[in-house]
């Protein structure tokens, strides 16, 4: 990476004539900017000869301009769509889902039902309306591999195997104490992104780089590592029903799914034992042994955690690496998101852990100016999670991850609007250096013709964006004071103990809630995983008088 190379905006293109990519990018190296990231979302011919054409033109006036390309690694966001190519993938590669039905019954009571038909595996989910675009849609596809996992009798302190008592579909039981029967059973017919890869699947994860980073590896393998800088993956996500629900933990809710792939079903048996399916109505089940339901959802979340690491983050990160090129990006954190299903990676630290970077955004009025308490439903916003522990996550991961040597990046400014000027933006880029953030993707300079109404601001804007020049010395400040925040360490002699373990168990305190106790008293702090004490080797943890974490001195 050049010194220089701290601040890397989007282009988004659209399939414009050459005299447009040319003219943009020597808008935004006039910014005082020395990279930028190609995205590729409103690119209708994306890897076909129009792209292409266009990347020539990109990567040639790049060379010229003496700038470094990143590029966005899927033809939309979230990254998994793999340009369509997991929608014809056998059945192995697609996403699939675990779901729970319970049926309650009294002592001596008799039931006969057919399996099938009561576990009716076809839900729906109310869907966002901004993701109601045409490529999300999944209403012609259907799967008929629909199975029954485990079918189990719970009684208030036991459970039995209902295995013997299934014929031909059916279950047939005589109950011997109250209690209820439990189904766990296998979909591919739920979630909003089917036509998506399964982030528990190697195979299904390779999709993605064989369709994206191989053709752009055949076509440009002489710029890797030069003019190509890297790749960025924009909030890939497990993409389980839990999307968008903010409030739900585990137990919440007994109609929601979680991730699962015929590769995970071999994990969890060898992780939790050949038994492991007739315990896992605990993930739902509230009503029983507090204790059994900790150990159940800690290990069936510890093992898809470290399946999504290797299979998506690692396998990824390790091409990239044998490529010369950089792997960032960011997963969606928004409202303690970080540490769920659904739309992010279930695991802050373990679903970036081999980028190059630490990567988190602040899009769409994250950030701002003394909203530290505000707490809304709708749309669901908590203040504190933006004000104390978004920027420090990046930071945090960037510092203790020897893969990334303190190097973090956040996605910024996008979608505020065309009232957010240089002086918010400002006030945004100190929030996050502050904190030590050390890159920034500014959200967007766009080829369309002013006025684009996709998210703005618009940096340039073809010359009608008035504060143009003064973003050029702002991109200009924020470089020179990146270059001091890169290659040291940071003074922060608190650790907190990240939460998503504890959420997973049962109760937890969110990690902004010490956090907010600190800064505003302060003392910086750090947020560490359990995974530096359990791979202390990976992360170079000592402990001693102090806890030292990759060269961190750590006092409480």
């Amino acid at each position: 990476m050049k010194k220089t190379d701290y601040i890397l905006p989007f282009l988004w293109v659209h399939g414009e004539e050459e005299s447009v990519y040319r003219e943009m990018i020597q808008a935004i190296k006039n910014a005082n900017i020395h990279a930028f990231c190609v995205e590729s979302r409103p690119h209708e011919a994306f890897l076909q000869d129009k792209w292409w054409a266009d990347m020539d033109v990109i990567i040639d006036e790049a060379k010229k301009q003496d700038m470094r390309i990143y590029i966005l690694d899927d033809k939309h966001f979230p990254t998994g769509y793999a340009n369509g190519a997991a929608a014809s993938a056998p059945n192995s590669l697609r996403r699939q889902s675990v779901f729970y039905k319970h049926i309650n019954v009294k002592a001596g009571e008799t039931v006969s039902f057919s399996i099938m038909e009561y576990c009716n595996l076809e839900p729906t989910y109310n869907q966002l309306g901004f993701m109601m675009n045409q490529y999300m849609k999944n209403d012609e596809m259907h799967f008929e591999d629909d199975r029954l996992l485990s079918a189990t009798f719970y009684r208030e302190s036991s459970y039995s195997v209902l295995d013997d008592r299934i014929q031909d579909g059916r279950i047939s039981f005589t109950a011997d104490a109250d209690g209820e029967i439990c189904l766990v059973y296998l979909t591919r017919n739920a979630g909003i992104h089917r036509n998506y890869i399964n982030m528990l699947e190697e195979g299904s994860v390779r999709l993605l780089i064989d369709e994206v980073y191989e053709k752009h590896y055949a076509h440009y393998s002489a710029e890797f590592g030069k003019t190509i800088a890297g790749f960025f993956s924009d909030e890939p996500e497990l993409g389980n029903s839990t999307y968008t629900n903010v409030r739900v933990d585990m137990g919440d809710d007994e109609n929601l799914d979680f991730p699962w792939s015929e590769s995970f079903e071999k994990s969890l048996e060898e992780y939790m034992g050949e038994e492991y399916k007739y315990v896992l109505p605990l993930l739902w089940k509230n009503n029983y042994d507090k204790d059994s339901i900790s150990k159940v959802r800690y290990q069936f979340m510890t093992a898809l955690t470290n399946q999504v690491s290797d299979c998506f983050s690692k396998q990824i990160g390790t091409w990239c690496r044998e490529h010369g090129v950089e792997y960032i990006g960011h997963v969606i954190e928004d409202n303690n998101l970080h540490s769920k299903t659904g739309s992010s990676l279930g695991h802050y630290f373990k679903g970036l852990k081999y980028q190059t970077m630490a990567g988190i955004d602040d899009i769409g009025g994250q950030v701002l100016p003394y909203q530290e308490d505000t707490v809304t439903e709708e749309p669901a916003r908590d203040g504190a999670f933006y004000h104390y522990c978004l920027g420090k996550l990046a930071v945090s991961l960037a510092q203790i991850n020897p893969g990334m040597d303190g190097d973090s990046m956040c996605e910024i400014f996008g979608n505020y609007g065309w009232s957010e000027g240089v002086r918010l933006e400002k006030y945004l880029m100190d929030h996050f250096m502050v904190r030590g953030v050390n890159h920034f993707v500014p959200h967007a300079f766009t080829c369309s013709p002013y006025p684009d109404a996709d998210c703005p601001p618009h940096f340039y804007a073809h010359g009608n964006n008035p504060q143009y020049r003064h973003f050029g010395e702002l991109m200009a400040y924020g470089s020179r004071v990146c270059e001091r925040l890169s290659g040291g360490k940071l003074d922060s002699p608190v650790a907190i103990l990240y939460h998503a373990e504890s959420e997973w168990c049962g109760e937890r305190m969110l990690i902004q809630e010490p956090a907010r106790e600190l800064y505003d008293h302060q003392i910086d702090y750090s947020f560490l995983p359990a995974e530096v004490f359990e791979q202390r080797d990976f992360y170079n943890t000592k402990i001693g008088k102090n806890l030292y974490v990759n060269g961190n001195e750590y006092k409480l």
